[in-house]
């Protein structure tokens, strides 16, 4: 194998991987510059097929027709190009005149591809031809001046993978103008070049996916973030209604044996007596007392909290959880000169219950609870006492 024939078979390999690779990403990022990216590869090896005589060949196509194609291809390319470019700038990038001339170019190579016909068979207007082809490239180049003067990235990447195969195309325009026929090992060296553009461009793909991917990440946790704010008590840092709700209706999670809905005795009083601060000191320290890792407790407004019970013995998990409210608000508040307490109304969870359900039968268990003398807890069920725990009911 002499060394064209190697030149030929390593720019298809790396025009198969870059094509597939930007194909294989088009659905990860779903960015509309990847499809020109296919396109133009695939113009790419129209185009060495057409003009390289080393290429296999059909033999029901004639010489004319495969060049016709490798020309025609060549036009298409560069009208390829321009699109991508359009849809690859980022959205922070404005270039309004730019994007639209880019995107023109695809219409305007229309112009030089109806004179393919009589370039090829006839020998006439070449000319006029590449002098189209030049104010296309002229496009491209003012395209991606525009861009980077504006800080993109991407155009400066495709500056650098673009440069060789501009400057070859240019050269070879000026070479048929002035002296006629294609320059000399302009296959070879266009071959190169665009082995740069694809080596250079991927590289270029793969920092907009992880600058995409990470922009993505970020958007994702902002959204976990609000998601998270829109469902936690800001005074308490515990959940509030909003997460009680997500947290007992989230599948998969294990089904609470009970709920107990707890209300700080005399709330009022506190507030009246040492002020709206040292109440909400009251109101942290509740919620620090009643937190531990066998129950969720969540704040449902003023000094309400639920608990969602877990164990077995969830009647005496509630209960302890609420005495504890009175010896951590001691250690973390001595300025309250009396014991803080609190009542629970406590309620079992069915199966057939509702958070909504079992909050009823808690709510009118607190009311008992309080009408009995507050600082205790009571069970009921049907609505109706039937127990109570750690007081007198």
């Amino acid at each position: 194998m002499d060394w064209a024939s190697a030149a030929i078979g390593a720019f298809l390999a790396s025009a198969l991987v870059f094509g597939g690779t930007a194909l294989a990403l088009l659905p990860v990022m779903r960015r509309e510059f990847l499809i020109w990216i296919v396109a133009r590869v695939s113009a790419t090896v129209v185009m060495v097929w057409g003009l390289s005589p080393m290429m296999p060949s059909p033999a029901f196509i004639s010489a004319e027709q495969r060049l016709l194609a490798g020309a025609l291809a060549t036009d298409l390319g560069l009208a390829f190009t321009g699109l991508m470019l359009a849809s690859y700038l980022e959205t922070r990038i404005i270039a309004r005149r730019e994007r639209k001339l880019l995107r023109r170019m695809q219409p305007y190579s229309l112009l030089p591809i109806a004179l393919l016909p009589s370039v090829i068979f006839a020998g006439k207007l070449d000319w006029l031809h590449d002098i189209l082809v030049l104010g296309l490239i002229g496009i491209l180049i003012y395209g991606l001046a525009g861009a980077i003067r504006q800080g993109s990235r991407a155009a400066t990447f495709q500056a650098f993978a673009w440069a060789p195969a501009l400057l070859i195309a240019i050269a070879a325009l000026f070479h048929e103008l002035t002296v006629g026929g294609m320059m000399p090992f302009y296959l070879e060296a266009m071959g190169a070049a665009l082995m740069v553009e694809f080596i250079i461009t991927a590289t270029g793909v793969v920092d907009g996916f992880m600058r995409f991917k990470s922009e993505r990440d970020r958007a994702l946790a902002d959204m976990r973030e609000a998601k998270l704010a829109t469902a936690l008590d800001p005074l308490t840092n515990i959940a509030n209604r909003r997460g009680l709700e997500q947290h007992f209706n989230a599948k998969g999670r294990m089904r609470p044996k009970g709920l107990a809905l707890i209300d700080c005795d005399h709330f009022k009083r506190i507030n009246d007596q040492f002020g709206h601060d040292v109440g909400d000191k009251v109101l942290i320290a509740i919620a620090q007392g009643l937190d531990s890792g066998s129950l969720f407790v969540a704040r449902l407004g003023g000094e309400e909290f639920v608990l969602l019970l877990y164990g077995e013995d969830w009647q005496e998990d509630a209960e302890a959880a609420r005495r504890r409210i009175t010896q951590v608000v001691h250690a973390n508040i001595p300025e309250i000169p009396y014991p803080i307490t609190a009542s629970a109304g406590l309620s079992a969870i069915e199966e057939s219950d509702t958070l909504g359900s079992a909050m009823k039968r808690a709510d009118k268990a607190l009311y008992a609870a309080k009408e009995s003398g507050r600082n205790r807890s009571l069970a009921l069920s049907e609505f109706r006492p039937a127990s109570s725990v750690g007081g007198v009911a």
